[in-house]
């Protein structure tokens, strides 16, 4: 069930499905309400974006892609001497990767996403695939591979020293191109495609084209806007970049803002490129919104934190697959969820 949807939207969907002609007479004596009632569910529904037309066709996209990288962090702290002259520490196993924790932000949003991600046919990969089971992640489209094991990576830190991370090579093998073709038609058939950052460019410029030619909202997660500008994709408008404010001073001024309306001339320049929207998280502080219409400061509520890039992203891409419109979305994503 879509937790986006009332119980009772979800019976009137069960019911056309099974007989798409229904007048809407017939469909509000099944129900037990009255006309005028179930108009508005039909309204409801359409703004939702689950009923495209009259004769009730309906949109059968999944709501939500995820693709991008999975592994396994092994996390090494070490920290004083002991008697004996050893060093006392301990270790943390985890999984990591933007495609893995984009998918349980998500999930914990009670959604069910798509994952497309590499996992080894090994321990380490069972692990992570039945953890993601478990967690209400689709991992149907999830790619088993024999002959490459599930990345790894090694992050050793001390309480004195800065993180020192030692990456194994098999942590950066990249999604195979040849099996994400194969998955086309279920990249063209999302509403919302959420794309890793760190992917080669190359397949993640193929999966932006792909979403961008079969009209799909995407957003990339963790690449630059330097690199997002040098190849184009900014002048998309189904895109949507979610970023830290400090990326935006990189690109515009090399003076540090301090009010966020600072920053507004650089995000106005940003999605006068042509993209959907720009979110710039202040911080603690609250986000800038900037689409073609618009450029606003949403503080924060004194409940709750803005949040990072990641779970940012996972809110407004909740919000848009919804079918609300942006500004909607981003204050879902900050927080404050408005009834379904």
């Amino acid at each position: 069930m879509n937790d986006h949807l009332t119980a009772r939207e979800n019976e009137i969907l069960e019911i056309l499905k099974k007989e798409p002609m229904l007048a809407q007479d017939d469909l509000a004596g099944q129900l037990g309400i009255s006309r005028s009632a179930t108009a508005v569910h039909i309204s409801n529904l359409m703004r939702k974006g689950y009923i495209t037309g009259r004769g009730y066709i309906f949109d059968e996209r999944n709501s939500i892609l995820v693709v991008g990288k999975t592994w396994l962090e092994i996390d090494v702290e070490t920290g004083g001497d002991l008697t004996d002259g050893s060093k006392s520490g301990h270790i943390k196993l985890s999984g990591a990767g933007n495609g893995y924790l984009l998918s349980l932000e998500l999930a914990r949003r009670h959604l069910e996403p798509n994952l497309l991600t590499y996992l080894g046919r090994d321990e380490v990969g069972e692990q992570i695939f039945n953890h993601l089971l478990s967690e209400g992640v689709n991992v149907q489209n999830v790619i088993r591979g024999h002959n490459a094991p599930t990345g790894r990576r090694l992050v050793l830190s001390s309480p004195k020293d800065v993180a020192l991370m030692v990456k194994d090579d098999e942590a950066e093998l990249p999604l195979d191109m040849d099996a994400i073709s194969s998955k086309e038609f279920l990249i063209k058939n999302t509403k919302i495609l959420l794309i890793d950052g760190s992917l080669p460019f190359k397949t993640l410029a193929y999966l932006a084209s792909l979403a961008i030619n079969n009209n799909i909202m995407v957003s990339v997660l963790g690449c630059p806007l330097s690199i997002l500008r040098a190849h184009g994709l900014l002048a998309y408008p189904q895109f949507f970049v979610v970023c830290p404010a400090r990326h935006l001073v990189d690109q515009v001024s090399r003076i540090q803002p301090v009010e966020p309306e600072e920053l507004f001339p650089a995000c106005k320049k940003i999605v006068s490129e042509g993209s959907y929207a720009l979110v710039a998280i202040c911080g603690d502080q609250g986000l800038i919104l900037a689409t073609a219409e618009e450029t606003v400061y949403l503080p924060t509520s004194p409940l709750h934190a803005p949040g990072s890039v990641l779970n940012i992203t996972a809110g407004i891409a909740e919000g848009l697959a919804a079918g609300y419109m942006i500004r909607m979305a981003v204050r879902r994503a900050m927080g404050g969820r408005t009834p379904g």
